[in-house]
This record gives structure tokens, sequence and C-alpha cells, in this order.
């Protein structure tokens, strides 16, 4: 009781102190109706510990291994004058029983969440060399409809792009979503908590959801994604490992397979995922106007032969822009790059694979390098007879009459 009124005091919702203390809302209603007894008062300032409990508790909640020293050190700066030692002590009961406390399951409210992961393969590709693959899995959280997408990397741009997939195909957002361990998602900030990435802040500010982290030590709060994933390597992925299947073609196949699986029913609710989409996708965010540019940005130099260079490969660009300093756009998806100078988009582009030490021309290109050779080697020309023009000595041409006069002025005999 007293717990929850000191949370109250640091202005907790009902709701919030109810997921605190693991009770129903109506519990603690309860608590916040009686005042705290003056025994529990007279408790509460036994200990220099206690007034800063709920807020070691609250980081606890969230990183059951919270670093001691860092946390005391938070403490010392919110006017804690007690020894270390206590604090100690307190965080390992109370981290022993965040721990160890019951998982109530709970289903998740339609529309509410979604949760988020990482599940990668190796094959052989089409060209019959190894490859290793990765899968996208979002899951909503109350139908339990599924999206996965197959892609050759997990980085940041990608994943975004994986996200605006899976908005489309689900035709909504979802309030929030859940996400492991990433570090494209979460970072540790200074103070030992984490916290999401500016990109994935950024990205979620523009779509409208909130990015949540599962706690650690507690699998059981992504359950459903890790089940999906658990699902998706058991009964997909043994039907297709063995087939030379590119890219686009192993995402077509997934989607078929994910359309069968919704028409099964869900043992637990005698309903199948589509029916049970149909009542969840009603509560979803709608898609914002536009997407979200995910795209890669790299800066290259225009160099005198009119070419950019990137990942070893050199690329011609139109020889206005040479010694300017131009960006790429690039989507990591397809691998289609604008060209851009400021705002202005000068091409757009195909990107050869990285490594491949290729010279791509067009032939516009060249010819306008050759005109602008040519213009450039009739000014040297023109400029270099003005100068040759100039050096000259510059002789008179007289007649012989002129000189007998010269001699008679002079006074020669």
């Amino acid at each position: 009781m007293l717990y929850a009124h000191q949370l109250k005091n640091q202005g907790y919702k009902q709701h919030q102190i109810a997921e605190r203390l693991g009770v129903t809302d109506r519990t603690v209603r309860n608590y916040l109706s009686k005042p705290p007894s003056q025994q529990a008062l007279r408790k509460a300032r036994s200990s220099k510990l206690d007034p800063y409990k709920p807020f070691i508790v609250s980081i606890l909640d969230n990183e059951p291994y919270y670093n001691g020293v860092i946390l005391y050190e938070r403490l010392i700066k919110q006017g804690y004058t007690g020894q270390i030692s206590i604090l100690r002590d307190y965080v390992t009961k109370a981290r022993k029983k965040i721990i160890t406390e019951a998982v109530l399951r709970f289903e998740t409210e339609p529309g509410r969440q979604a949760q988020v992961d990482w599940k990668d393969y190796r094959r052989n590709g089409p060209d019959g060399k190894p490859e290793k693959l990765y899968a996208f899995v979002m899951i909503m959280g109350f139908s339990r409809k599924t999206f996965v997408m197959f892609t050759r990397s997990m980085k940041q741009s990608v994943l975004q792009y994986c996200h605006i997939a899976a908005f489309k195909y689900f035709g909504g957002i979802p309030h929030e979503i859940l996400y492991d361990n990433m570090k494209t998602a979460f970072v540790c900030d200074p103070d030992g908590f984490w916290r999401p990435n500016k990109r994935l802040l950024s990205f979620a500010t523009h779509y409208g959801f909130v990015p949540r982290r599962c706690q650690i030590r507690r699998p059981q709060t992504k359950g459903k994604v890790e089940r999906a994933i658990g699902y998706l390597n058991t009964n997909f992925w043994p039907r297709v490992k063995n087939h030379i299947f590119g890219l686009d073609s192993l995402n077509e196949h997934v989607m078929k397979w994910l359309e069968c699986i919704d028409k099964k029913e869900l043992r637990e609710f005698l309903e199948t995922r589509e029916e049970r989409f149909a009542k969840e996708r009603v509560y979803f965010k709608e898609l914002p106007a536009q997407d979200y540019d995910c795209r890669e940005t790299h800066e290259v130099w225009v160099s005198r032969e009119a070419r950019i260079n990137y990942q070893t490969n050199c690329y011609s660009v139109p020889p206005e822009f040479i010694g300017e300093r131009l960006t790429l756009k690039i989507n990591p998806m397809n691998n289609l790059a604008d060209l851009a100078v400021g705002k202005k988009i000068i091409r757009t582009m195909k990107l050869e694979v990285a490594g491949s030490h290729k010279l791509i021309e067009t032939t516009e290109d060249m010819k306008a390098l050759l005109e602008l050779w040519e213009k450039q080697q009739s000014r040297r020309l023109k400029t270099q007879k003005r100068k040759s023009h100039k050096q000259e000595p510059q002789v008179d041409v007289r007649s012989p009459g002129s000189y007998d006069q010269f001699v008679k002025d002079e006074g020669v005999a």
C-alpha cells in the first residue's frame, strides 16, 4: 500500500502503478483510497534508501542487471547520503524478486503491439556459391498475423525498409513495436540505460509508434515472435532451402506460405489469424501520406575524367560537375541510387556489386566530355596564338629614300 502511494507521489498513473506492483487497477485504486498507516510511515523513514526504492525498482524492472555503481552515482545526484552497501543489499533482493516472479500471460489488445526480430539462414545461391540471408519477422500481438521478408543485410536502412513493407502489408501501424537487443534499434547511454537510437526514433516519430525493448532475461516478453520464427524455421525453410531461388522469388514463396497459415485455426482461440486480424486492423494507425526516406547517403567527388568512384566501381557523370561534391542516395533493397547536387537529382542509376572494379560510362557523358575537351583545346590554341603574336619583335619596313632623309637630318657627310 505504501509503495503505491510513493509511486503516485512520483507522478505515476494508476495503470502504471498496477504494472509495477503486478496487481489489477482495482487493487491499486483500493490502495490509494486508504491513507498509509502511521506505522508504515515510520518504517518509511527508517532507511535512507527507502525514498529512492521506487526509482530503483523502475530501473531494475527494465534492466535487472543494471550496473550497481552507476545506479549508486545516480542516487547520489538525487540526494542519497547512505552507503553503497545498503544499496547493494536492496538491489540483490529486488533483482531476485524481479527475475523469479511469475510472468503472467496476457493477450495483447487489438492493434496495440507488434514484435520484431531477425533470423539468419545459410544456403547456396543461384550462382552456386554459399550465401547468408536474413529473415525480418514482424508479428501482430493480437491476431498473430505475420510478415516475413528475406534480405541480405540487417543494417539500419534495410530494417526500416522492412518496416515500411510490413506496414503496407498490414494496412496500418500498431501503437508500439517490441524489439530484441539489436544495435540498429537500441543503444546504451552513458548512464547504462537502453534508449532507441536516433534513426529509429526519427523513423518511429514519422510513423507514430512507440519503440520498446524487451526486458533481458525475460524471453516471454517476445514469445510471439520467437514462436513465429520457430515455425518459419521448421515449416517453411525446409521446403525451399535446397531450391535455387533468387531473393525476389524467395520472398514471393514466403508470402504464399503466409497466406496459407493465415487460414489455419489457432487452437487456443478457435479462430484463424485471418479472422482475428479482421478485428485488429481497425485499431491500427493510418499510414502517412509519404514514406520515410530510408536511403543511405554517401558523398562522392567528380574527378577530372568526369567520374565518381563508389565501392571500387567508377561511373561517368555529366562533365559540367567536374570538381564538385555530389550525393548518392542509395536504396539498399534494389541498389538503385539517385545522384544529386543539393536537392536537384541529376540521374537515377543502378549500382554494380561492391568490389567489381567496373567502369560504367554513358554515351551522353562521353560525348559531352569530348565536346568539353575540344572547346578547351580550341581556347588553349587561341590563347597560345595571342601570346605568340604579342611576343614577336615589331620591325618597321621603310623605303630606301627614308634613310637618305635620316642622313641629311643628322648632318652626316
